[in-house]
């Protein structure tokens, strides 16, 4: 199908604000292969999440995995499916994102570990290992660092709030993050599945390069079930990864991206100067370590997958073993 003409796009929005967080992919969600899916009260909102692997008596582990911003838990699926062999993998939809509840408020950090050990106590899940990428991964990190009770190890997939927001105009972004939602949502699936297979603009075909084409669907599916709310995540930030990994104090395996890869207009030095930057951020874990993972983009599984699931299995295998 080809994409309506951009002024018609933005004419249909301006006149049609969002009426509902949600639209397309009505009723129940597209639960991926082997995957089985359900919904909690966590934290005073209705959480979806999805489970797969062996049962958690059988299993070496529970993995929960936090996804990134403006994705779902079903974009995390090749993560997923590759622990689901021996790990049962719970995959979570965040507040405002996928089959989650999308309140106008409740997008602070503090919420989003709320939400997160809401989940924990409604799936009564003792000392599993958290995941998170982007903004899961400062979640999880936080999780970890104020609840070391409840979780067993981390791990933080190029974490959101390694390098500090301050030059920003969050107010800007989130502006810019409402106008987004609104014209994805004006579209229909396969206008949006049309903006992944042939992109339009130089930004859209960075972000889109990460992302296998076996995905585009997920990710397109993912983009109709955003709530123009999560436009509060940037106002209210993310923590300070600084201030939050002195705090952690179970095991922790941070995956960050190779810095070789990183676009220069938002590179902040040499390659080699971030990498220093994230090993001394790194070295404030009191039992943590980092790995730059060679080739690797934001999306460091989908970008390397091999070597970064040969670091996560080895993290996860010498947790069981009580290393």
């Amino acid at each position: 199908m080809t994409p309506p003409d951009a002024d018609q796009t933005r004419d249909a929005v301006d006149a049609d604000p969002t009426p509902d967080p949600f639209r397309g992919e009505d009723g129940a969600p597209v639960v991926p292969d082997g995957w089985t899916h359900g919904v909690v009260d966590a934290n005073g909102i209705t959480v979806s999440y999805y489970r797969v692997g062996p049962a958690p008596e059988d299993a070496s582990a529970t993995v929960v995995v936090a996804h990134g911003f403006f994705e779902d838990a079903r974009c995390k699926r090749r993560l997923v499916n590759a622990l689901a062999d021996e790990y049962d993998v719970v995959a979570y939809d965040a507040r405002g994102h996928g089959h989650t509840d999308a309140t106008e408020t409740g997008y602070a950090p503090a919420d989003r570990v709320a939400d997160l050990v809401g989940v924990l106590d409604a799936l009564d899940l003792d000392d599993p290992v958290l995941y998170g990428h982007s903004m899961g991964g400062s979640t999880v990190a936080k999780t970890a660092a104020d609840h070391p009770d409840r979780v067993a190890g981390v791990v933080m997939e190029d974490p959101a709030g390694t390098r500090s927001m301050a030059d920003l105009d969050v107010d800007e972004i989130a502006d810019g993050i409402v106008e987004d939602v609104r014209e994805e949502l004006a579209m229909s699936f396969d206008e949006l599945l049309a903006t992944y297979e042939d992109p339009d603009d130089e930004d859209a075909a960075s972000a889109v390069d990460e992302i296998p084409p076996e995905l585009y669907a997920t990710f397109a599916r993912s983009d109709q079930r955003q709530s123009e709310h999560v436009a509060e995540i940037p106002r209210q930030g993310y923590p300070a990864l600084a201030e939050v990994f002195p705090e952690v104090a179970v095991p922790a395996l941070v995956l960050r991206r190779d810095h070789a890869t990183v676009p220069d207009p938002i590179r902040d030095g040499s390659p080699t100067d971030e990498r220093v930057r994230d090993l001394d951020l790194a070295d404030s874990l009191p039992d943590g370590r980092l790995v730059h993972v060679p080739g690797a983009g934001h999306h460091v599984v989908l970008t390397a997958e091999d070597a970064a699931l040969a670091e996560v299995r080895a993290f996860l295998a010498r947790l069981d073993d009580g290393e």
